[in-house]
């Protein structure tokens, strides 16, 4: 795009004074025409990039626009000629934030002025900002717009009359919108995971050579900058990140300077998941008497995890550690357990494993005296003495639910170890009574 700019650089002249517009586009290698436009209609070709207003008269009122070689159409700006005795000359391109804003009070009679006053909206701003017939305000911002107009005391004839220039109204170009942060992904990230974060704003087309540097605040504290780039990134973020983020863009010289909006940011943690649970003896099936171990343990989750135990029908919490240990098992310990774990969120569960606690079984052969009898819940069979006891009923497999536990007379006790029958430490021995307990139902 061209830039169309004044030389002087005023919006409005007395009639019959002069103005060159200028034209700026890119360079070209071969010199063309510039092409001159006035109220959308084209006015003439020029071999420069300039045009030249000479004794301005009414009819030249209006908007003017130029298109260079290898550019699109210019900025527009409008000329007023004007036959007022006082006018406000102010300036004819845009002016923006940060920037210079001036103007002037002339009457038709140079000299002729006396006690300036300029307004803006009607307010009297003549201090601090005038000298003579000028005023001038070094860095403009947003609240300068208004409809401004002059004051003066003008001679006529032999006497001094106060005189007003009309309004003209001044508006101060954003030269770039107020920044927003934005957050990539989520404004609840998950601990560990990183955090992009990137604050947005549009730089006016007029300006692109304007370098605009970056700052993003963390719970009011500096971050990064001031940098160039428009981008923040966290690898890893943690608990201790939680909290309001912001940026700010500013011009080089700090004359300009824009904040964005506080942008909450929860940090998530990791939810539980993938509980588990690991039992031993393995398949829950423990002997009653010896121990039974539990081990909770989950996939995934973040932070200090928390274990707690449960039996399937009870509300009791069993422990609070992710080892559940029953050193010596009951018949009373049967059921189905679980673990839930937790880190502070919503707690998960693993699945129920049922733990089978089995007991003793006594079976006992007496010797009457005529001859040994065994008995197991009220049923009866004659049999030998315990040393000469059917070798079936001796070999039965050495496993959970068939191991026969015995103890027998001295005889027989060796005999029974060599056929691989397991002895209990507490069943009874004797020469004439065995006493055996198997293991299971």
């Amino acid at each position: 795009m061209a830039l169309l700019t004044m030389d002087p650089p005023w919006s409005v002249i007395f009639q019959g004074e002069s103005i060159t517009l200028r034209c700026q586009g890119p360079p070209v290698h071969k010199q063309q025409p510039t092409a001159w436009y006035h109220n959308g209609k084209l006015l003439e070709h020029t071999e420069t990039n300039t045009y030249r207003i000479q004794n301005a008269r009414y009819k030249q009122n209006g908007r003017y626009e130029c298109q260079s070689p290898g550019s699109t159409s210019s900025n527009s700006v409008t000329l007023s000629v004007s036959y007022d005795l006082l006018i406000l000359q102010v300036p004819s391109h845009a002016v923006f934030e940060g920037e210079l804003l001036q103007m002037q009070c002339r009457g038709w009679k140079v000299g002729s002025l006396a006690a300036v006053r300029f307004y803006r909206d009607g307010a009297d701003i003549t201090k601090p900002y005038t000298s003579a017939m000028q005023l001038s305000i070094p860095q403009a911002k947003a609240h300068h717009s208004g409809r401004y107009h002059c004051s003066a005391d003008m001679h006529s004839y032999l006497s001094l009359k106060r005189r007003e220039s009309q309004g003209l109204y001044i508006s101060i170009k954003e030269l770039f919108t107020s920044p927003v942060l934005n957050v990539a992904s989520s404004a609840e990230p998950l601990e560990g995971s990183p955090l992009n974060l990137s604050c947005i704003t549009q730089l006016s087309p007029y300006r692109p050579h304007t370098v605009l540097w970056y700052l993003f605040y963390g719970n009011s504290t500096v971050l990064q900058g001031p940098v160039t780039s428009s981008e923040y990134q966290v690898p890893a973020v943690g608990l201790m990140d939680t909290g309001f983020y912001s940026c700010a863009v500013r011009t080089e010289s700090s004359n300009v300077q824009k904040w964005s909006p506080r942008v909450p940011i929860t940090i998530k943690r990791v939810p539980i998941s993938g509980v588990s649970l690991e039992v031993w003896p393995q398949e829950g099936q423990v002997m009653e008497g010896h121990r039974l171990v539990l081990h909770c343990s989950v996939a995934t989750g973040t932070g200090s995890i928390s274990f707690s135990w449960h039996r399937e029908g009870s509300a009791e919490v069993l422990g609070r550690d992710s080892r559940y240990e029953i050193p010596s098992t009951q018949q009373s310990d049967n059921g189905q357990y679980y673990c839930m774990a937790s880190n502070g969120d919503s707690p998960a569960r693993s699945l129920k494993v049922q733990v089978t606690v089995v007991g003793w079984h006594h079976v006992a052969v007496q010797w009457p005296g005529d001859g040994c009898r065994f008995r197991d819940g009220g049923s009866s069979t004659p049999y030998s003495p315990c040393w000469d006891l059917p070798a079936s009923f001796q070999l039965l497999p050495p496993e959970p639910g068939n191991v026969l536990m015995a103890a027998a007379g001295r005889k027989a006790e060796s005999e029974l170890r060599a056929a691989g029958v397991s002895l209990h430490p507490s069943a009874a021995v004797s020469e004439h009574c065995c006493c055996w307990q198997r293991w299971g139902p």
